[in-house]
C-alpha cells in the first residue's frame, strides 16, 4: 500500500473529503466558539456586585463564585452524552439546539431575584454549551486536516481568548450600570443562529469499515498509534483529559479569584477589574495565533511543558505583585502559557482520535475542560481561606513548575522512542 493511499485512509477517508470550507464558515465556527468563553468571562466583573445583592444569603461567599463555574459542571456532565449524539445523530442538530438553550439558560440572571433561580439558569447554560463546544470542535475535525486543522484550532482558541476580552471589558462596563446587565449579552446567540443554520454543512460520515480497516493498517504496519491517530492510543488520550483538567482548574482561578485579590489591592470598580483580567486575554489570543510555528518546533508535550512553566511563572507574578499594573503583568504572562496550551490539548487529541469515535473523544475533552474550570472554586477557595488570595496563587505556581517538569519528561520519553524508531526504520530499509 502507497503512503499516499495510507494517509488518504488516514483521517477516515479524507481523500473523498470536500474543498476546504471558506471565509464564512469559518467565521461561524470561530464565532460559535466565543460563545463557551462568553458563558463564564461575561459575568466574571459582576461577581463582587452580585454577592453583596446576595449577601444574606446562607453560604454566599461560595455560592457567589458559583454562579460563575456552574456552567462548567454542567458542561462536564452533558459533554460525553453530547459527543455520543454528536456522533449518531449529526452535528448541526446538536449544535442549533445548544444555541438556542444557550439564550433560554443565560439570559435568566436578567429577570430572576433568587440566587437559587440565577444557579438554575446557570446550570441550563452549561447543558446549551456543552452542545455547541463540542460539535463545534467536532467540525473542525471534520472539515480539515493536518495543519490546516492546527492552523484553525490555533485561530478558535485566539477567537477565544480575544472574546473574553471583549466579553470581560463589555461585562465590566454593563456591570458598572447594574450587575444583571452582562446577562443580556446571552441575547447575541440568537444573531448567531440563523447563520449556522446556513451555512455549516453536516459532513460525510465516516465509512466504518474504512477506518477498521485503516486500524489494522496502522498496526501491521508498525506506525505509531499516538502519532497516526489511526488507533486509539488510551494512555496519551488520558494525558490531554488530565492536562485539560488542570490547566482549567489554574485558569479559572483568574475570574473566580482576581476580581477579589484585586479588590483587597484597592481596585473596587468593575471595569477595571475586566480591563485587568482582559490582559490576560490579549496575551492568550496573540500566544494562540503563533501555535501552529510553535507546533512545528516542538513536540506535543513539550508544547505543554512551555505551556504550564509560562502560567507558573504568571502566577508567581501575581503572589509577588503588590499593586494593580503587577497584577496585570502577571496575567499577561499566565495568558501565554493559555494561549498556546489550549489549541495543543485539541490538535493533540485530534491526532490520537480514529475519526468514528471523534464527537465522543471530543466530548471527553470538553468534559475534562469545564469540569477543571468548575472544580477551580472548590479547590482554590480552601487555599485561598488558609494563605489568603496572594499565597493561593504562590501556591498554584509551585505545582505547575512540577506539572511543566513532568511534561518535559515526558516530552524527552517522546523524542527517544521517535530516534529509536526512525533508527530501527533505516536499519530496515
Amino acid at each position: 500500500m502507497t503512503a499516499a493511499s495510507r494517509n488518504g485512509r488516514g483521517e477516515g477517508g479524507a481523500a473523498r473529503a470536500t474543498a476546504v470550507p471558506g471565509a464564512v464558515v469559518r467565521l461561524t465556527l470561530l464565532m460559535a466558539s466565543s460563545l463557551t468563553v462568553m458563558a463564564g468571562a461575561i459575568i466574571s466583573p459582576s461577581l463582587p456586585a452580585l454577592y453583596d445583592h446576595f449577601q444574606d444569603v446562607e453560604g454566599v461567599a461560595f455560592l457567589s463564585r458559583l454562579v460563575l463555574t456552574l456552567p462548567a459542571l454542567f458542561i462536564a456532565l452533558c459533554s460525553p452524552l453530547a459527543g455520543f449524539v454528536v456522533d449518531r445523530l449529526g452535528r448541526k442538530p446538536v449544535l442549533l439546539a445548544g444555541a438556542a438553550l444557550y439564550v433560554l439558560g443565560g439570559t435568566t440572571g436578567l429577570y430572576v431575584d433568587s440566587l437559587t433561580a440565577v444557579l438554575a439558569g446557570r446550570a441550563l447554560l452549561g447543558v446549551a454549551v456543552a452542545c455547541v463546544m463540542t460539535t463545534t470542535v467536532t467540525l473542525i475535525g471534520d472539515y480539515w486536516q493536518g495543519e490546516q486543522r492546527g492552523r484553525m484550532m490555533g485561530w478558535m482558541s485566539a477567537s477565544m481568548s480575544w472574546g473574553g476580552v471583549v466579553f470581560v471589558l463589555l461585562g465590566g462596563a454593563l456591570a458598572e450600570w447594574h450587575w444583571r446587565g452582562p446577562f443580556g449579552v446571552y441575547l447575541s446567540a440568537l444573531a448567531l443562529l440563523p447563520l449556522m443554520a446556513v451555512v455549516l454543512r453536516e459532513p460525510e460520515r465516516p465509512d466504518p469499515a474504512a477506518t477498521r480497516a485503516d486500524e489494522d493498517d496502522g498496526e501491521t504496519a508498525g506506525r505509531a498509534p499516538s502519532m497516526t491517530g489511526a488507533t486509539a492510543n488510551w494512555f496519551l488520550i488520558s494525558v490531554v483529559y488530565m492536562a485539560a483538567f488542570m490547566l482549567n482548574v489554574t485558569f479559572y482561578m483568574v475570574p473566580t479569584q482576581a476580581p477579589f485579590l484585586l479588590r483587597d489591592l484597592g481596585v473596587v470598580a468593575p471595569f477595571a477589574t475586566g480591563l485587568a483580567i482582559a490582559a490576560m486575554n490579549v496575551a492568550g489570543g496573540v500566544a494562540a495565533m503563533q501555535f501552529g510555528r510553535v507546533r512545528r518546533w516542538l513536540s506535543a508535550p513539550a508544547v505543554f511543558g512551555v505551556a504550564f512553566a509560562c502560567i507558573a511563572l504568571g502566577f508567581a507574578g501575581v503572589f509577588l505583585a503588590t499593586d494593580p499594573a503587577g497584577v496585570m503583568v502577571g496575567m499577561a504572562v499566565t495568558g501565554l502559557g493559555v494561549g498556546i496550551a489550549f489549541p495543543n490539548i485539541t490538535t493533540w487529541l485530534m491526532a490520537l482520535a480514529p475519526p468514528r469515535w471523534r464527537g465522543r473523544l471530543v466530548g471527553g475533552t470538553t468534559m475534562s475542560i469545564f469540569f477543571g474550570q468548575f472544580m477551580s472554586p472548590v479547590l482554590s477557595q480552601p487555599l485561598v481561606s488558609w494563605m489568603g488570595q496572594g499565597g493561593a496563587f504562590g501556591a498554584v505556581a509551585l505545582a505547575l513548575a512540577i506539572v511543566s517538569a513532568g511534561f518535559w519528561g515526558l516530552a524527552a520519553r517522546d523524542a527517544r522512542v521517535r530516534r529509536v524508531d526512525t533508527g530501527d526504520a533505516l536499519r530496515s530499509g
